[in-house]
């Protein structure tokens, strides 16, 4: 038997009834497949629909705990990671965002007016400027702290909101719509992506990327199936996606594909998605206690700033819309080989589809 029959390996799980309907297609029951903890908040079931194919907590997380639970996780993520490596980060999303735009530059797309939700830093964003200096860009989050560290450092317009309201003052306003790393934290996929449709003009594009469902939950899935144990939750992944139902959906709310694809295949290599071993199993709860640690540590997690001009002064970004910058950008983030996401292998989802 070849390797690629092997990837992915299904699922299999008891058929439950759900607390919660599937909030994509409302589906009652389906295959539970894991268990986690998110730290001490909460304890959810991982429940693969059987119609559409993603899987998500069951019950979802509310509002609040995610809050909670994301300010745990800033705080441990910024203590193990240095300024330097921060800083390193900053120039790749900025790479990320010339690579991108140069693919929309090649497509005959000009885009005027953008939103971004969830802007991270807003260097992706800095990218996209620094090849079309005229966009008007506008970053939308729940996050105060972010989006006043986008305004500070780029100058964007901020919306404060949770992606879920639907805010009738964006319908048909923008060209370009981002979400990158986003569809699986938010708690109503169904309802972002209906508020998106919304705010997108006909023609215009919406520009996602997302972990491979299948790979993402399976960490899960080997802790809950060998060991019969919760595993740990830490950073809010609680939309698991199958590439079809995913593509499906969006169809549904106008949307079409113009590329969408799966990209990196090392982990799939390695066995995520299709092997059983207990290095690529998910660590087994010991629900973390989110309160205390955010207590005991948020004095310890040094407030960061970033001189823009230092960041962004390697010498080939000196030109961003020159031929060089676009080389050594398409170098270090296109991707050469890349799968349909029907087959469900490789470890991010990138889309860029176009509103009908």
């Amino acid at each position: 038997m070849s390797l690629l029959s092997k990837i992915p390996r299904p699922l299999h799980g008891d058929v439950v009834v759900r607390r919660e309907p599937c909030r994509i297609c409302g589906t009652g029951d389906g295959k539970r497949i894991g268990v986690v903890d998110y730290w001490d908040i909460r304890t959810s079931s991982v429940i693969q629909c059987g119609h559409c194919g993603l899987a998500q907590l069951d019950p979802m997380l509310t509002h609040e705990e995610t809050a909670k639970g994301c300010l745990a996780y800033y705080i441990e993520e910024s203590l193990r990671v240095t300024q330097h490596e921060h800083e390193r980060n900053l120039v790749r999303n900025y790479r990320r965002g010339i690579h991108f735009a140069h693919t929309l530059k090649r497509r005959g797309a000009n885009p005027k007016d953008v939103l971004e939700i969830g802007p991270g830093s807003g260097y992706f964003l800095e990218g996209i400027k620094a090849v079309f200096p005229e966009i008007t860009i506008t970053v939308m989050d729940v996050n105060k702290e972010i989006l006043d560290f986008n305004a500070q450092q780029h100058g964007y317009r901020t919306i404060q909101a949770t992606l879920e309201e639907h805010n009738a003052s964006l319908d048909a306003r923008f060209d370009l719509i981002i979400a990158r790393d986003i569809l699986e934290h938010v708690v109503d996929v169904a309802a972002v992506i209906k508020n998106l449709s919304a705010y997108c003009r006909k023609g215009g594009l919406f520009h996602f990327i997302t972990p491979n469902g299948h790979e993402d939950v399976w960490k899960h899935y080997l802790t809950f199936t060998d060991l019969h144990e919760n595993s740990e939750l830490l950073i809010n992944h609680v939309n698991y996606f199958d590439g079809k139902g995913l593509c499906d959906f969006l169809g549904t709310q106008g949307f079409t594909p113009v590329e969408y694809y799966t990209y990196r295949f090392k982990t799939s290599l390695k066995g995520k998605g299709w092997k059983r071993a207990a290095k690529l199993r998910a660590a087994v709860s010991k629900k973390l206690e989110a309160d205390p640690f955010v207590n005991d540590r948020i004095h310890d997690v040094q407030e960061m700033s970033f001189n823009k001009k230092k960041v962004l002064s390697a010498w080939y970004l000196r030109n961003p819309d020159g031929t060089l910058a676009r080389l050594v950008c398409a170098f270090h983030h296109g991707y050469l080989l890349t799968l349909d996401p029907f087959h469900n292998v490789g470890h991010e989802i990138h889309g860029i589809f176009q509103r009908n």
